[in-house]
């Protein structure tokens, strides 16, 4: 299962977006361009999770927006699991194929069939979640993030960290999908969430950013450290380094801690 974040960007001549070093340059964040469709979108991968930038046009509601979606081998075979685990689903059709939805305690979410045969693909970004790797995570707003945490895990996700206080909970897949208490926003009807990175040392990413000319600094927090990089679109995309101080939180998978 694959986290996949639909990052929807103006139209450009290149690519434009968070950490958009191509597979030929080496440069950016470290995140490789996997695929190419036509120029209308371009998937790139971490080592644990991918993000689609698609174009929008600059006054379209979705344009610098995120969606989240997933991805399995076999999208029948799992709306099955998910049906057997309690979990509605449908078939439906999107403008790139047939896909599904799941109910993620209310939550639309899409599920798209993996494509492993397709050139440049392979298994990009299906690494494991690590404190050594550079992983996706995709942060969903939601009143309930307990019950969201749960319905996830129903769906094949591994519980990670969850807060004492019930506001926070992530799990990981091929990437990592969070939920924080806050306000539930959509994005063409799909749950919204931010896009942001994982990985347990910043400095190697903080230089190579700023060798690639990126506006980049690290923030020491009280929760812990971040690296902030100013886009191309003027915005900051978050990199977070992996959760050591488990002050008000707890492992909800305790192999967790030995990755």
């Amino acid at each position: 299962m694959v986290m996949v974040g639909g990052y929807r960007r103006g139209r450009s001549t290149t690519p434009t977006g968070p950490g958009t070093g191509r597979s030929d340059d080496n440069g950016g964040l470290g995140l490789v361009e996997i695929a190419d469709h036509d120029g209308e979108w371009v998937e790139l991968a971490a080592g644990s999770g991918r993000l689609a930038l698609h174009a929008a046009g600059p006054e379209s509601p979705p344009a610098g927006r995120t969606k989240l979606g997933i991805e399995v081998v076999g999208t029948d075979a799992y709306r099955s699991a998910a049906a057997a685990a309690g979990v509605r689903g449908e078939p439906i059709t999107t403008d790139h194929g047939p896909a599904s939805t799941v109910d993620v305690a209310g939550l639309p979410v899409v599920v798209d069939e993996a494509e492993p045969g397709v050139a440049g693909r392979g298994d990009a970004g299906m690494g494991e979640v690590t404190s050594e790797t550079l992983s996706v995570v995709g942060l969903v707003y939601t009143p309930t993030p307990a019950n969201h945490g749960a319905a996830a895990a129903a769906l094949g996700w591994r519980p990670r960290v969850a807060s004492d206080s019930g506001g926070w909970s992530d799990l990981t897949a091929h990437g990592i999908l969070a939920f924080h208490e806050g306000e539930l926003t959509d994005v063409d009807g799909a749950p919204a969430c931010e896009v942001s990175l994982e990985t347990g040392r910043l400095e190697p990413l903080l230089e190579r950013a700023s060798d690639a000319g990126l506006d980049a600094r690290i923030i020491d927090e009280s929760y812990g450290r971040t690296l902030r990089v100013t886009t191309p679109a003027g915005t900051e995309l978050w990199v977070n380094e992996t959760q050591q101080d488990l002050y008000g939180y707890h492992l909800t998978d305790p192999a967790a801690q030995a990755r």
